[in-house]
């Protein structure tokens, strides 16, 4: 093997979107020589790519960076650098908290961690800089092919556009990541059809907001378009929707919602609140009213639905009433898959601005509240399954010696939704029919039927 170049290991931190910026700088990386390796003791590098969304987020990068840099200072790795997200938003207090990092890449530079490897193996020097674009530089178009992946072989995901013009009060994105910019469709459906060459039966379409794809470059909403192209791909088993904007919904992705039935019926919608007040106050274009009326259209025409979406609770002026109507909402099981967030006050948010601040203990009493409920209406919702037969995929090994394949549903994205324990033992990423036979809550215990 050859190493001339030095070995290289990864941690990615964050969402879906920075995976793929990770999996895109590994491909880089070793399609010029860098020989990635999965063990970060013993690697030449070790390339942090941090996110900054929230300051939880923040504080996890921190102190995985801080391990790394112990590792460094113990001789077990020579060199840390960190990207992504908190380099270009939050560069100062990396000087700060991690000054003896070796490099900084900002997630708007990150085709650049290949120089920047070059350079430090080359110099042996500290390289102190971190080139930063301007976030809101148009047409900037980023091309997430030839990665290497870091998901199981039988999915991937399928980034469709870069940056977000939405302007939510509570939401730092659009100054780290900048505009909206759409890729062009061949380049996704190239990607798309190279994701499946290399195995993966099931992409998971991600985006700052996916519904708006197309508006920018062609004038119009053209994701339902691309989606049926996608669902094109002959080998394509499953096409899974996320980050859907409630606003921009148009009736042409509804209606290939209730035809395709490789979308699953699935939309990933994060709603965020239905009172109108709140929602005014987070600046997401949609009032309660208009939010009812989408759910309602979406569950006449879309009859196998599986709508998943997240909350945020305790944002600043939320009355308790308001936060009842909330709660109310998710009882009456509108959503199928609920995440609630506490709301975290960002300095470079302009929420942070706003009056009506509630304090942290109340928050979190309503955040802990409002969990029970979602979880009372999950646990019921997947009662109501218990005797059905369910498409899924078998993802490994469960901790139920009677049920040891772990697994999910066509109902489920992974790592954030539930998981199916299917009696009998199968390898990942196989494609089965089973039958549910009893709820745990949040996971479902299956027989296969079929395979």
């Amino acid at each position: 093997m050859n190493t001339a170049l030095g070995t290289v290991a990864f941690v990615s931190l964050g969402c879906p979107k920075n995976l793929i910026d990770s999996e895109t700088m590994l491909g880089g990386l070793a399609s010029e020589g860098f020989v990635i390796t999965p063990e970060y003791r013993g690697a030449d590098v070790v390339v942090i790519n941090t996110c900054g969304f929230l300051d939880a987020s923040r504080q996890e990068s921190l102190e995985t960076i801080g391990r790394m840099l112990e590792l460094k200072q113990r001789g077990e790795v020579k060199r840390v650098v960190v990207a992504g997200c908190m380099v270009g938003n939050y560069r100062d207090l990396l000087e700060r908290e991690v000054p003896h990092a070796d490099a900084l890449v900002s997630v708007n530079d990150r085709a650049q961690v290949t120089s920047v490897l070059r350079e430090l193996r080359q110099s042996g020097e500290l390289a102190r800089k971190a080139v930063i674009s301007d976030p809101d530089a148009r047409g900037t178009i980023y091309d997430d092919r030839r990665r290497l992946r870091l998901t199981p072989r039988h999915y991937a995901y399928l980034r469709i556009s870069e940056g977000c013009n939405h302007t939510c009060s509570f939401c730092v994105i659009p100054s780290i990541r900048g505009r909206f910019r759409s890729k062009p469709r061949d380049q996704i459906l190239q990607e798309a059809r190279e994701l499946v060459a290399d195995g993966a039966r099931e992409l998971i379409i991600v985006a700052q907001d996916s519904t708006y794809y197309g508006q920018d470059s062609e004038g119009r909403k053209t994701l339902h378009e691309l989606l049926a192209e996608v669902a094109g791909i002959p080998e394509l088993r499953w096409l899974r929707l996320m980050y859907a904007y409630p606003s921009q919904v148009t009736d042409e992705l509804i209606d290939l919602l209730a035809r395709e039935p490789k979308l699953l019926g699935y939309i990933d919608m994060p709603l965020q609140h239905v009172s109108t007040p709140v929602l005014a106050r987070m600046k997401r274009g949609t009032t309660g009213e208009t939010t009812l009326r989408l759910l309602e259209r979406l569950r006449a025409r879309v009859p196998r639905l599986t709508l998943r979406s997240t909350f945020i609770v305790g944002f600043p002026g939320e009355t308790e009433a308001q936060f009842e109507e909330l709660c109310g909402f998710l009882r009456q099981g509108y959503v199928d898959r609920a995440g609630v967030f506490p709301y975290s006050d960002e300095p470079q948010a302009q929420s942070f601005e706003l009056d009506g601040k509630l304090p942290e203990a109340e928050i979190m009493r309503r955040h802990g509240r409002i969990m029970e409920v979602a979880q009372q209406a999950l646990f019921a919702r997947n009662e109501r399954l218990v005797g059905q037969t369910v498409e899924c995929v078998t993802e490994g090994v469960s901790q139920d010696p009677k049920y040891p394949t772990e697994g999910r549903s066509a109902m489920d994205a992974p790592e954030i939704d539930c998981t199916l324990r299917l009696k009998g033992e199968f390898a990942p990423g196989q494609w089965l029919r089973a039958r549910i036979v009893r709820s745990l809550g949040f996971d479902l215990l299956a027989e296969v039927e079929r395979a």
